[in-house]
């Protein structure tokens, strides 16, 4: 019986040791055909046509890519994010598309928490301060340096980044809420130390308002003008998520106005994002270039996760991880 072939399109430019994990990790029994990240959208529609699953950071292909692909069997996102994806295309050829199962969950918590405490203790213009010979120069030592302890978070989505988010914030003493288009049962809901509110008493009652959910026709722009109107005076908003479900012109001004304290941001609508935009030279912004599901332990996470999903599709078993917007398709 010949090896089913698993295609590793890689979508983002990945170090060689990185390269090298992907295979090293892949089960013996599948042959692995790994594409440069430059591979173009008719070169892994090519490689497609040829094999039995389709694994990495995935970016739209057109609905022909599918169509012709009468041996795939999977499409295995490595990242949490699947919006790029032509979820049509793969519908009409009855193609599961699944997630990476929380692989970089552990890693985007840690980003959240860590994005939360930069802006509360403004790490960024303090290095710069003192890197520049400045000290605190221009930058007084007590005003809007805050703790986090006693606050209340509001996690706008609680899947399994937006759980780890609040097992990891519990160590800070801060009081918890979320909103999620699924609410946990009340025993998790203890478990977990969250309450839940409807999003807009979330928007309310936070003084830090943490993004986690998809982006899709729900999600886009649901950080809005209105909603950043609901904010506190004094609150912060983190995105590690995706950035348009933020309308940047809305934040932009609340920013500038004084509307809400400040902003801690992984994600733009634009990536990379235009150097002239407002929001590069706000002082009450803290920015990374969507760093926050990158390190080294979650891509041997990603790995793994998409591997033992190849293998119980290979064995006859319903895939782990379907996309929501698939689950009628493929139902548990």
């Amino acid at each position: 019986m010949a090896q089913e072939t698993i295609v590793f399109a890689q979508g983002i430019e990945m170090p060689s040791h990185i390269q090298a994990l992907a295979q090293s990790l892949k089960p013996a029994e599948f042959a692995l055909r790994a594409l440069p990240s430059t591979a173009k959208p008719e070169e892994i529609a090519a490689a497609m046509r040829d094999a039995e699953y389709l694994v990495g950071f995935l970016r739209f292909l057109p609905d022909e890519a599918y169509s012709g692909a009468k041996r795939l069997k999977l499409v295995q996102v490595l990242s949490a994010g699947y919006d790029a994806v032509n979820i049509a295309g793969a519908r009409k050829a009855h193609i599961p598309i699944c997630q990476n199962g929380g692989a970089n969950s552990v890693a985007v918590s840690e980003h959240a928490v860590l994005l939360i405490l930069a802006v509360y203790r403004k790490i960024a213009a303090f290095h710069q301060n003192v890197a520049a010979g400045r000290w605190h120069t221009g930058i007084p030592r007590i005003v809007d340096v805050l703790e986090l302890e006693g606050k209340t978070v509001g996690i706008v989505g609680l899947g399994n980044i937006g759980e780890k988010t609040a097992r990891r914030l519990r160590a800070f003493d801060c009081t918890l809420v979320y909103y999620d288009i699924a609410r946990r049962s009340a025993e998790e809901e203890q478990k977990l130390g969250v309450r839940f509110v409807p999003f807009e008493t979330l928007l309310e009652i936070s003084d830090v308002v943490t993004l986690h959910v998809p982006l899709n026709d729900s999600s886009r722009h649901m950080i809005d003008g209105k909603a950043l109107g609901r904010m506190k005076q004094k609150s912060v908003l983190i995105n590690t998520c995706r950035g348009e479900v933020v309308d940047e012109v809305a934040l932009t001004a609340a920013l500038q106005n004084g509307k809400i304290l400040g902003a801690g941001l992984d994600t733009f609508a634009k990536e990379p994002t235009d150097p002239a935009n407002p929001l590069l030279k706000l002082p009450n912004v803290t920015l990374t270039p969507h760093s926050a599901g990158p390190t080294e332990e979650s891509f041997t996470k990603r790995f793994r996760n998409g591997y033992a999903n190849v293998q119980r599709v290979a064995a006859g078993q319903r895939p782990l991880w379907v996309i929501p917007e698939m689950k009628d398709l493929f139902p548990e």
